[in-house]
């Protein structure tokens, strides 16, 4: 809707239908330019967002450089008492959006301090990987009925650490993918792209998760995890490049489809041609190098530039579509 108010401002500017000392007024009347009590809502929005993190930070730096001069019952403590303290923040704030979901990813973030404070003090010997993983796993209410998407993003990507740090360690999960190098790229592929689907599929339910940044940020992981699988299939000749191959063509398919029919994101849809620019380079480039003819190089040259070009301009007909 903002995207069509502007485009009909632009419009009407350039047909001489509003004049440039008029345009200012236009552009606040439609809520286009925010006014003075626009720009100190924004303003209390990133104090009250710089805040909350600044207080669970404020804790957790305070009792690791009084460390040595407090005791443990001190430390737990504090860090317990803060955390209730948050819950019933939230529980008091619950009705006032923002203010209330924030008290909330305060506690959580506590959370994780007094599970990586209580392995510290009694050395319980767990791996790594296992804070990480708790941590989200005892979060896990606070997240499902906070209905916030930073929240959300928060446990993924501490499940998504977690999954790193448990490769590190085991070099699989539970035998998947054990025999592959790329393992780990395969499990974070696949993990990112379930919750990229689930994700909007509850966004076309739940107001709170609407906001396309969160998919947007597991778009790229998934991306990144498929098409880095495929450059290795290409540039090692692996014999089991089929399979990247033939995942990676499903998924850029599937992928292009419903971000240009389903739902249009021009994010996504310059994601999906970034990745089949690179993919195609790639594959042609160890052909050249392959035939070693140095004329070669500068028709790949004009390939990337002519790709590039022609993947921008059918973004931009994307773009003038949504706006009409």
């Amino acid at each position: 809707m903002t995207i069509q108010k502007r485009s009909s401002v632009i419009a009407l500017f350039e047909a001489g239908a509003i004049s440039s000392q008029k345009m200012p007024a236009v552009l606040t009347l439609l809520g286009l330019k925010p006014d003075k009590d626009g720009w100190l809502k924004i303003f209390q929005m990133l104090l009250l967002c710089f805040g909350s993190c600044a207080i669970a930070f404020s804790v957790i730096f305070f009792i690791a450089y009084n460390w040595a001069d407090m005791s443990r019952l001190s430390k737990f403590t504090l860090l317990e008492s803060s955390i209730v303290f948050s819950v019933i923040l939230y529980w008091r704030l619950a009705q006032k959006g923002l203010a209330g979901r924030l008290a909330l990813l305060l506690a959580s973030l506590l959370v994780g301090a007094l599970m990586a404070f209580f392995g510290q003090t009694y050395q319980t010997g767990a791996d790594t990987w296992q804070l990480f993983f708790y941590w989200a796993l005892f979060i896990t209410p606070w997240v499902v009925i906070s209905q916030f998407s930073t929240l959300w993003l928060v446990w993924l990507s501490l499940l998504n650490l977690s999954l790193v740090l448990y490769f590190d360690i085991f070099h699989s999960v539970f035998g998947l993918f054990s025999d592959s190098n790329n393992s780990l790229f395969w499990c974070l592929f696949w993990f990112n792209t379930l919750a990229l689907i689930i994700w909007e599929m509850f966004s076309q339910k739940m107001v709170a998760l609407t906001e396309r940044w969160p998919q947007r940020i597991l778009a790229v992981i998934s991306g990144w995890a498929i098409t880095t699988l495929v450059i290795y299939a290409i540039v090692e000749e692996s014999e089991n490049a089929f399979s990247p191959s033939i995942t990676w063509l499903v998924w850029i398919c599937l992928f292009m489809w419903v971000y240009r029919r389903r739902c249009t994101d021009l994010f996504m849809l310059a994601g999906g041609c970034l990745s089949l620019i690179v993919v195609v380079i790639t594959r042609l480039a160890m052909q050249i190098m392959e035939t070693g003819e140095e004329g070669a190089l500068l028709f790949l040259s004009v390939l990337i530039i002519a790709m590039g070009s022609g993947a921008t301009y059918w973004l931009k007909q994307v773009h003038k579509e949504i706006e009409s």
